[in-house]
């Protein structure tokens, strides 16, 4: 794999670390905010596996700079991701900001929540895309002929970045029957 692509994806792995950290606060506080046990209960959910990816993004890092794709990564889709990224961490800190006022202000801040819903049903859709192409870039080194270390270590590495995409899916899911909960209360 060139340098500029091996650079490029130790780069959206660092983004995206940092992406889930902020997530991972910005449900808290929303999990914080919000009176209803059960819409509590599924922000506090998502903090806490979003904390998760990040300390396995942390933990992959070295493993993915050992053992990077080889010759697989297109790198103006990378390009492209780092900018989705970039935005995304960008809205994430302004929302941060904005609930973390909200609860200093209000009792509870589900509407704020409710309102703010497509914005974080977005941002898990867009993470299933940068984990999914994270993924692409690995699959084929799973099931050719490597080094039996190297093809070890891709697979470890496609597993852990499956069950964050698959988190991020489900975390989607959940944010939707969320929407469809306090529509249904209304």
């Amino acid at each position: 794999m060139s340098n500029d692509g091996s650079e490029g994806l130790l780069r959206v792995i660092d983004m995206m670390r940092e992406l889930e950290r902020y997530l991972a606060i910005l449900y808290s506080i929303a999990a914080f905010g919000i009176k209803d046990p059960y819409i509590s209960a599924v922000m506090r959910k998502i903090s806490i596996e979003s904390a998760m990816h990040n300390y396995i993004l942390t933990m992959l890092k070295p493993l993915i700079h050992e053992c990077p794709p080889k010759n697989v990564l297109d790198i103006e889709t990378l390009v492209s991701l780092q900018g989705n990224i970039e935005e995304a961490i960008t809205h994430t800190k302004s929302l941060i900001d904005f609930m973390d006022s909200m609860v200093k202000t209000n009792n509870d801040i589900t509407s704020s929540v409710v309102d703010k819903l497509t914005e974080l049903e977005n941002y898990e859709e867009s993470a299933v895309k940068i984990y999914s192409f994270l993924l692409r870039s690995y699959l084929p080194i799973t099931s050719t002929r490597v080094d039996s270390k190297y093809r070890v270590s891709s697979k470890l590495i496609v597993k852990l970045l499956k069950s964050i995409s698959d988190d991020e899916k489900h975390h989607n899911e959940l944010l939707q029957s969320v929407r469809e909960l306090i529509m249904e209360r209304k």
